[in-house]
């Protein structure tokens, strides 16, 4: 059951570098709700709440 959990842990950390270096902020959070933090988008990613899509393209997303 360890090792799952170091599994977890590696995907989580491995999400966490992706947004530190390939995010970017939605430009349409920031119209809309100016005061909320906006959503950090992967390349190709669609924005939750407003449906912005990301134009880069997605096969960026797995250089590191």
């Amino acid at each position: 059951m360890v090792d799952m959990g170091d599994i977890f842990n590696d995907m989580r950390d491995y999400r966490k570098h992706m947004r530190a270096t390939l995010g970017v902020n939605c430009p349409k959070c920031a119209e809309v709700r100016p005061k909320a933090h906006p959503s950090i988008l992967l390349p190709g990613q669609r924005c939750k709440v407003d449906g912005y899509r990301d134009p880069r393209p997605r096969d960026m997303a797995d250089a590191r």
